[in-house]
């Protein structure tokens, strides 16, 4: 081991269909200046190939992330969750947007930690996200039975369920559910083309298209949508410019970098007479994802129940409602290259306001222990929890 090595403490888990290494914010530095090298340095990145054979990044976006967790002094919050998004090739490191995913494995951690006592049969854990600035309701039983575990596309075997509820979730990053006030906009393109398209900021930014605009079916699977290197750049000027229309970025420049992970694109299809939902294939940091984010799958599951959306348009129809004076409950089946994601999403049939989307979701507690981070990286000190290492 090299001398100066910093060993931080850190645990290793699947939230959903994503995998982060999570550290408490005490045992972190203060300066959170440093914060992007450790993240790098412990992921892995920059990689040129991908791989991230030098860190615990799994070398695609949804199994390179970092979430950073506090008990809260919030009122009502249980604990204070903070995420970043590393790109496993250039490391650049994304803080505008939450993972819905990791979210499901805060409310067990903060358990495991002793932060929330158990419940008995249902724990509720109330948590805040601080790049979105969004309340999430945990509620799991952490002594499952086996016979209650569920399984979830994209994930093998199964896990004791995790709900998760997503409190007034529009506007997360640029203020309101609809930033052009419009249900349905004409985006330019840089080759002058206009697509019409939906830009909707539900837990994140997304600007969801119809397949068909781009030459697919939209039944494509996760390789063959992979292969399409023309797609997937056009989809990239595509993100741009809806960020800038969104108010996420000022210019191409800074939504080609510094804000490379919003908006995510959602490209949707209308399903066969057998089927209800709506066919969907995400894309996240400008690279198609192997099933659905939960972020975008909720904005898009409260596009869907939204008339005048390109994502209302193109539900098969035989959507589940609950309708109330004050709510409209969408249940919303999401058909994605590795399976089926049922969200809930809340409405205010009289303005069209979101007041929650909800999701159920596994987590797991892979490893605990250290992580081993080189002291040099901007000269970072051990803080509390943290330990200089030295040869024996």
């Amino acid at each position: 081991m090299r001398p100066g090595n910093l060993a931080i403490p850190a645990v290793y888990v699947r939230g959903g269909t994503s995998r982060a290494v999570v550290f408490k914010r005490d045992d972190l530095p203060a300066d959170r200046r440093t914060w992007p090298d450790i993240f790098r340095a412990v992921l892995g990145s920059p990689d040129p190939e991908s791989k991230q054979l030098d860190g615990l990044g799994g070398g695609i976006t949804s199994l390179s992330k970092i979430a950073v967790l506090a008990p809260s002094t919030r009122e009502g919050i249980d604990v204070d969750y903070f995420f970043a998004q590393i790109d496993p090739k250039s490391g650049a490191v994304l803080l505008g947007a939450n993972c819905g995913n990791i979210s499901s494995a805060i409310g067990p951690y903060a358990v495991d930690e002793g932060w929330v006592l158990p419940g008995h049969g249902e724990t509720v854990v109330r948590i805040f996200n601080e790049n979105t600035c969004t309340r999430i309701i945990a509620r799991f039983d952490h002594d499952a039975p086996t016979q209650s575990f569920i399984a979830i596309s994209g994930v093998a075997g199964q896990g004791a369920p995790v709900s998760l509820t997503f409190e007034h979730p529009g506007g997360s990053m640029v203020g309101e559910t609809f930033p052009t006030g419009h249900m349905t906009d004409d985006i330019r393109l840089p080759d002058g083309q206009t697509l019409a398209a939906t830009l909707i900021d539900v837990s994140i930014p997304c600007v969801i298209a119809n397949a068909d605009a781009f030459g697919l079916r939209g039944d494509e699977s996760y390789s063959a949508m992979a292969a399409r290197a023309d797609i997937t750049q056009r989809l990239a000027d595509v993100r741009c410019a809806a960020a800038i229309a969104m108010g996420c970025a000022k210019t191409w420049e800074e939504a080609q970098s510094t804000y490379k992970n919003v908006p995510d694109v959602v490209l949707v299809s209308r399903l066969d007479s057998t089927q209800t939902g709506i066919r969907a294939r995400f894309y996240s940091c400008d690279q198609p994802h192997r099933a659905a984010p939960v972020t975008s799958a909720m904005a898009l599951a409260a596009a869907a129940c939204i008339p005048g959306t390109v994502a209302h348009a193109a539900m098969r129809t035989s959507m589940e409602t609950r309708n109330t004076a004050a709510r409209a409950t969408g249940i919303v089946d999401i058909h994605h290259p590795s399976g089926v994601m049922r969200v809930e999403a809340d409405v205010d049939p009289n303005d069209g306001q979101v007041l929650s989307t909800s999701i159920l979701r596994t987590a797991r507690r892979i490893m605990e222990g250290r992580v081993l981070v080189p002291a040099y990286l901007r000269g970072i000190a051990p803080s509390q929890g943290a330990c200089a290492e030295h040869p024996q």
